[in-house]
């Protein structure tokens, strides 16, 4: 029986993937009656059509192998995992189409899945600190700066807030809760989108000649371009400066390294008065926090920006990190096992999916276990071969 259902998911992901990449229907009877039963999740599934350009390393993944692995429940040697489950394209769909298999983990062990890990994740208000210094919670994700106010509107234009900022040479301050993600259009048209568990001050006005905001945690930056005026990015010791560019900046208090991943233009890191790098189109900066050790490497793009477009978009990323992910997308506190810290995976998921049908997936490796608490904390161990 959980055969069956395993390779029933895998065979409807499968085909749902061969549409996207190719454009051409298909004919399974099993893919037809899915689209049948879950007719909103197959539209969600159509808009990802660009989905293989952002993951071109799926290509180097043994699909074959990974499918008898999964079909036979071979138990992998542990670190050498690259979702060794079927095709990174094919894993996203997978995610969604095996959400009647979340019994799988649960069924022999008479274990309920608490409400909060298997319902969608719900957006969480995010603040700004603002003209009295007290905190005042903003529904709106998308939000404007225009004269001395900030200005909040729904997708459709409609303005449900309006919210007086401090006046020049002090800070606005907005922080973004987990499970949140809000852009901002400052004054002089500049568009950051600030993810979870992040804070990012601005002033209302910039200076004639220069502008400057602080930013911790993570935000992808569309910088206006005015070369009369550098912009400035302030993270603790480093400063990332450019003129007009496009680029990702993910600098979390809790984590080891900052990492400047450059999209479009150029960017200058300094520290004090020292230029650590020049970055190019597609290189990013990765700075060590303890020891101040700097590199320079090309990145992979799609995994330093899919948050921007609700994924979760990992190449080659240790559990420990992937977990880190998780956690402070899902608000939860996710304990993992040192002997499962390394292994690796690869693969695209939607953040819009409740964090149980995650968590199912990395299950269904044969390597990974779970115990989700009533109290939003979740053990992660190895799987035990029963």
């Amino acid at each position: 029986m959980t055969e069956d259902k395993i390779k029933e998911s895998i065979q409807i992901a499968e085909e749902l993937a061969g549409e996207i990449c190719t454009g051409k229907t298909s004919t399974s009877p099993l893919a037809g009656e899915w689209k049948k039963e879950s007719p909103i999740l197959y539209e969600e599934l159509r808009k990802q059509e660009q989905l293989p350009e952002e993951i071109a390393f799926h290509d180097s993944i043994n699909i074959d192998e990974a499918l008898q692995q999964v079909n036979k429940h071979i138990i992998l040697p542990p670190r050498r995992l690259n979702i060794r489950v079927i095709s990174s394209i094919a894993a996203s769909f997978l995610l969604i189409v095996s959400t009647a298999t979340l019994w799988l983990w649960t069924e022999n062990k008479k274990e309920v899945i608490p409400e909060w890990a298997t319902t969608a994740p719900v957006t969480s208000n995010t603040s700004i600190i603002a003209q009295n210094n007290e905190p005042v919670e903003l529904a709106e994700s998308n939000l404007t700066v225009k004269g001395n106010q900030l200005i909040g509107s729904t997708l459709d234009g409609k303005q449900n807030i309006s919210i007086k900022l401090k006046p020049d040479n002090q800070f606005n301050k907005l922080s973004v809760p987990t499970g949140g993600s809000y852009q901002l259009t400052l004054e002089d048209g500049t568009i950051v989108q600030v993810n979870a568990d992040s804070e990012l001050s601005f002033p209302t006005h910039f200076k004639k000649h220069l502008r400057q905001v602080r930013l911790q945690g993570e935000g992808y930056f569309r910088v206006k371009s005015n070369p009369q005026s550098p912009f400035n990015v302030m993270l603790g010791t480093l400063n990332v400066q450019v003129t007009g560019t496009t680029f990702n900046i993910k600098a979390y208090e809790e984590e080891g390294n900052v990492s400047i991943t450059l999209v479009e233009g150029s960017v200058n890191v300094r520290e004090g008065q020292k230029i650590l790098a020049t970055l190019s189109p597609g290189e990013q900066f990765t700075y060590q926090k303890t020891t101040g050790d700097y590199s320079t490497a090309q990145a992979d793009i799609s995994a330093t920006t899919g948050w921007t477009e609700d994924k979760f978009v990992f190449h080659s990323e240790t559990i420990g990190t992937i977990m880190n992910e998780l956690s402070r997308w899902y608000n939860v506190d996710i304990n993992v096992s040192e002997d499962i810290q390394d292994i690796r995976y690869s693969g695209i998921l939607s953040r819009k999916q409740p964090l149980a049908e995650i968590l199912n997936i990395l299950h269904l490796t044969n390597e990974l276990d779970f115990k989700i608490h009533q109290d939003r904390r979740i053990d992660a161990t190895e799987k035990k071969n029963e």
